[in-house]
């Protein structure tokens, strides 16, 4: 004998007097599926228990979902793996706290500091300190930054420009007794 599954409409949440158990009502109100379980009446497709989840979540295409949002974020998020794939980025913990990046490193917000608050300084490839300037002209104004000249602290026999012209054609070679700017 087949089976009969009965559907009825209605448009409020249905009863156990409106439906038997293992029929099948909708509320064309709410836009809502119900079932009568053996006396309970249970919304079908309502709230998911994501309480215990026993089955790998994967989106139904590649970059169509999100987790959160700009204003309701998730609090934590832990993992038991030691490495985040974050758009073909890898950020890795060794498990003893320290993290590196790979795939071009990290870029960090302006003035950012360590844990005891020691802000973070620029270095030259030599290892010497360095800091980036912003550079303006008179064509470009003081909203439009023409380059950036990137200074490193002074050391013996280091040139900050070579072959740099001034505004009157002549320009500053080499010349160990040259020093435009130090910090």
């Amino acid at each position: 004998m087949p089976t009969v599954i009965k559907l009825k409409r209605g448009t409020s949440t249905p009863t156990t007097s409106n439906i038997v158990n293992g029929e099948v009502a909708v509320d064309t109100s709410a836009k809502k599926l119900y079932i009568n379980d053996s006396g309970t009446i249970k919304e079908i497709g309502g709230n998911i228990d994501l309480s215990a989840v026993a089955q790998d979540i994967i989106p139904d295409g590649n970059g169509t979902r999100d987790l959160g949002s700009s204003t309701n974020r998730f609090a934590e998020l832990y993992l038991s793996g030691n490495t985040i794939n974050l758009g073909g980025a890898t950020i890795d913990s060794d498990g003893s706290g320290t993290i590196s990046i790979s795939a071009g490193g990290v870029t960090l917000p302006a003035d950012s500091k360590i844990a005891d608050g020691t802000r973070l300084a620029l270095e030259g490839a030599d290892g010497t300190p360095a800091r980036s300037v912003a550079f303006f002209t008179a064509a470009g104004g003081l909203s439009t930054r023409a380059t950036t000249f990137r200074f490193k602290a002074t050391t013996a026999n280091t040139y900050t420009f070579t072959a740099y012209t001034l505004a009157d054609g002549t320009s500053i070679t080499q010349d160990t007794g040259t020093t435009l700017f130090t910090f």
